[in-house]
């Protein structure tokens, strides 16, 4: 089983890619439909040049993306399912 940190780095990596077959594995239902939700806004990590991940404790990751139309970030939580770390919840951070 991949460490919490290395899955945290891998899904970072998937959005900037927009590497949608590595990044569906990557959630739980619940973190899925949060994700989809996601989707509907005008930023995108897709074309960052850089990323920072930034663990808060407790299974929480920071992770924010920077790239030539500026930066922003997201919130991440985890759980562990048969051996695995998902996104059980995600979401935008306010600047």
């Amino acid at each position: 089983m991949a460490e919490l940190s290395e899955a945290v780095d891998q899904l970072a990596q998937n959005l900037v890619a927009n590497n949608i077959a590595g990044l569906m594995p990557m959630f739980t239902p619940q973190g899925l439909m949060q994700a989809l939700a996601l989707q509907t806004g005008e930023d995108s990590a897709e074309g960052s040049d850089d990323y920072e991940v930034r663990d808060q404790g407790g299974n929480r990751f920071h992770i924010w993306f920077r790239g030539e139309d500026g930066e922003g970030g997201i919130y991440t939580e985890w759980v562990e399912v048969d051996e695995a770390w998902k996104v059980d919840a995600i979401g935008r951070l306010e600047e």
